[in-house]
């Protein structure tokens, strides 16, 4: 199992998976949501007590004070790694680290006071019930929002993990899922040992073989893969479970390691702690921070742009409408994070013809009519995916969605290319690194798609929102001075 976390931490490490779930649970999932809530639970005591004291004259500069305490107090949890996800500190340890991190600021706080002589005043406006209630209701306030994420993600789209055992499975691993903030409703178990034995109580479903397993991760949306440590898989690790580390490598999923302690805790301590305990071997480089910050990024852009080009998309409506009969928006379902499938919205560019079937544009290809081959040659035919992305199923920057269906020499692109499931770990973008190197238009070869691939997966790699405004400043020399659209 070393090598196994040796060979996923080189390259996966650093590519990132999509959000951690569908858009509705985007702000519940993200450490930006815990800031807010430890904020308010500091600036609301004080903010109270002076309403009910009728002190209404000390009110402005009461909530200046504390404003300042809450902000110190968050700034110095995220120090600590507070709001860092990929550390993933039990709910609890985080609610400790965020109490003892509002006592610290406000004893530094009180101690600077007294020292440059306001600490009369300071302490006339502090009192026992403000110091008091604060780490209860930032308790009460962190326990909500833990349960209510919970809530969420058990009744979203997504499935609980699969876990991979050799012969034994913990009894203690729902427990430890739920520590780390991972669903505990087990989706499915593979035992690798033809001799193991099954707990009448487990009620998972097991599944027969690794084929099995790697056809349920797509159809079921599985975002998370845990191996259960076992001294037989270190023998392993070199022949079966790297091949099926390699193959869990190019779906859009999380790699965890669990270890069951039970043998060697005294009973006491696994009540207390848990018997099982589970660590990251390959999960998301982009902590939710940066995660909020693309996705912020991306609806500020989302409707800067669409303000900007609103004249010419109004303008585009016209002329495609004016070219011939059939809707004006052309709808597709292309796959997006996660392996999801979403509906992508262009400008219709050909004649509309019901009947036929998905087939990708060619040179000439009469289908295209005039008004469309001007709107393809110029990308204006993909303004309206502007509102995929402030739907949240694309971003502005990322790798181009593509057809299910979509094939190369004869095959789809899934089949033609074993790594090509990676570039599905993020949200596709209308624009990306591949389209500035010109990497665009029709893919005759598999050698073609393998090119694009390795700019995606760069892109992957690399991100940062320094890249992304790069890309979309170089995008627009390119959609001018591009020969291989049609």
């Amino acid at each position: 199992m070393a090598e196994l976390r040796a060979s996923a931490g080189i390259d996966h490490r650093r590519i990132c998976s999509n959000q951690s779930s569908i858009a509705k649970s985007f702000w519940l999932s993200s450490s930006w949501s815990f800031c807010v809530v430890d904020f308010i639970s500091v600036v609301s005591p004080p903010l109270v007590g002076s309403l009910l004291r009728q002190t209404t004259e000390n009110l402005q500069r009461n909530l200046s004070f504390w404003g300042l305490l809450s902000v110190f107090t968050v700034l110095l949890l995220a120090s600590h790694g507070g709001y860092h996800r990929e550390r993933r500190i039990p709910p609890r340890k985080q609610t400790q680290l965020a109490i003892s991190c509002f006592l610290a600021t406000s004893l530094a706080m009180l101690s600077m006071a007294v020292l440059l002589g306001h600490g009369h005043i300071l302490l006339r406006r502090w009192t026992g019930i403000d110091l008091v209630a604060t780490p209860f209701i930032l308790s009460y306030a962190r326990a909500s929002l833990t349960k209510k994420i919970a809530t969420e993600r058990s009744t979203s789209q997504s499935s609980g993990p699969l876990v991979v055992c050799y012969d034994h499975f913990p009894h203690d691993l729902p427990r430890a899922l739920r520590e780390q903030q991972i669903s505990d409703r087990i989706s499915g178990v593979l035992y690798l040992s033809p001799d193991h034995t099954r707990d009448t109580k487990q009620i998972w479903p097991v599944l027969p073989d690794i084929q099995t397993l790697l056809e349920t991760i797509p159809t079921k949306h599985i975002q998370d893969i845990v191996f259960i440590q076992h001294p037989e898989l270190d023998a392993l690790a070199a022949t079966l479970h790297q091949d099926l580390l390699a193959d869990l490598l190019t779906y859009p999923t999380r790699i965890w390691l669990a270890f069951d302690l039970a043998p060697n805790l005294p009973n006491m301590l696994k009540d207390r702690v848990g018997s099982c305990k589970i660590i990251p071997v390959a999960t998301d480089n982009l902590v939710s921070s940066l995660n909020l910050a693309k996705r912020a990024f991306d609806l500020t852009g989302a409707v800067l742009l669409l303000l900007i080009f609103l004249p010419i998309l109004l303008i585009s409506v016209g002329l495609v409408k004016a070219s011939g009969a059939g809707p004006v928006i052309f709808r597709q379902t292309r796959t997006g994070a996660q392996g999801r499938q979403f509906t992508v919205l262009k400008f219709r560019t050909m004649t509309h013809d019901p009947a036929r079937h998905f087939a990708q544009a060619e040179p000439n290809d009469p289908r295209i009519t005039k008004i469309g081959r001007f709107l393809r040659r110029s990308s204006l035919d993909e303004l309206l995916q502007l509102f995929n992305v402030i739907k949240g199923d694309m971003s502005l920057v990322g790798p181009r969605p593509h057809a299910p269906e979509t094939q190369v020499e004869g095959v789809t692109f899934e089949n033609a290319v074993r790594q090509y499931r990676l570039r599905h770990r993020v949200r596709p973008g209308i624009t990306g690194l591949a389209q500035i190197r010109g990497q665009r238009g029709a893919t005759p070869a598999i050698s073609i798609l393998e090119q694009r691939l390795a700019s995606d997966l760069e892109y992957i790699q690399s991100w940062s929102l320094w890249l992304d405004i790069s890309i979309l400043f170089n995008t627009l020399p390119t959609v001018f001075v591009q020969t291989n659209a049609w």
